[in-house]
């Protein structure tokens, strides 16, 4: 499905809606409207960013694995490709602050909780220096300030792996030590899966 708005084409793919469908079924503790929402938020902090920089987006693709936004936009430096990067996570990690605060208090509620939890998870996660996530993208345009674009690529290919690696096997034996527990190691390889298929989403 593809619908316009002004200048921008937005199309929602039939995996993105599959995907979605299927966790909202299968849930039974709001877990998944929550990330849903936490999700939706981080993207707007992407775009509220893009917006900053006058980055207008010209494409906003929603998969499966995310949403891609392209620009047409040659306004902007590695310095406002790294703002945008972060700027998703930093909406996650400032909403979780926020939703913290009123945790404390006897009146919050356990949607109110999840929501936190999952904008922390996302935050966090995001953050991690692996390509093609928020925090290796953000750390690619901060190396290529001072490195050749080829030696910046290089060094974060190289991070990445070094913070895969550990997370794999630790994956594993949380697999095997808490009753097939997987959801460690289908996150790491899902992170695998776009280090593979990076599509630079920020370049």
């Amino acid at each position: 499905m593809t619908v316009s708005f002004r200048h921008c084409r937005i199309q929602i793919t039939i995996p993105f809606l599959s995907l979605t469908a299927f966790l909202l079924l299968m849930d039974h503790t709001g877990v998944a409207v929550c990330g849903l929402f936490a999700a939706l938020l981080h993207e707007v902090g992407h775009l509220a960013a893009m917006m900053i920089c006058r980055r207008y987006p010209n494409s906003i693709r929603f998969t499966a694995f995310g949403a891609e936004i392209q620009t047409n936009s040659v306004v902007g430096s590695y310095g406002m490709d790294a703002l945008v990067a972060v700027a998703g996570p930093i909406v996650n990690l400032t909403l979780w602050a926020i939703t913290a605060a009123f945790m404390k208090t006897s009146a919050a509620s356990n949607a109110l909780q999840l929501f936190s939890l999952s904008n922390a998870f996302l935050g966090i996660f995001n953050l991690m220096p692996v390509e093609p996530l928020d925090g290796g993208q953000a750390l690619l345009s901060f190396l290529s300030l001072f490195l050749s674009r080829e030696k910046a690529c290089r060094t974060v290919m190289i991070c990445s792996f070094i913070v895969l690696v550990p997370m794999a096997i630790l994956g594993f034996l949380v697999l095997f030590k808490s009753y097939w527990n997987v959801t460690l190691l289908l996150a790491v390889f899902y992170m695998i899966f776009l280090l593979l298929m990076k599509n630079g989403r920020y370049e």
